[in-house]
């Protein structure tokens, strides 16, 4: 969503300088839907993480995908900023080798 913006703010200040319209041919637009691989081990991560207990997967969601920082979250949270450092290492190291041992099982 936040690429869309950004890509949308560049348009229109494109659009104010008057470089906004280019003939489609001139364009060279970037392939960037992921293959098949990197959607599977996305859902698998994901699908790890929405495992997690709740305290833990709050925190994951907050730092890495709403990108706030650990101050910020434990602020949210109502928690020591250590509280945040210690659940996001456990829930690492959870995801971690939950994919591991997926790997190896699939192997």
């Amino acid at each position: 969503m936040a690429q869309r913006i950004w890509l949308n703010e560049l348009r229109a200040s494109a659009v104010r300088r008057g470089g906004g319209l280019f003939p489609v041919e001139d364009i060279e637009i970037a392939d960037n839907c992921p293959d098949a691989e990197t959607n599977y081990f996305v859902r698998e991560v994901l699908l790890s993480v929405y495992a997690l207990p709740e305290a833990q997967r709050a925190s994951v969601m907050l730092v890495y995908v709403e990108g706030f920082s650990y101050a910020e979250a434990a602020e949210i949270l109502e928690v020591p900023i250590g509280t945040i450092m210690s659940r996001l290492a456990a829930a690492r190291k959870t995801v971690g080798s939950r994919l591991v041992s997926e790997s190896k099982g699939a192997g």
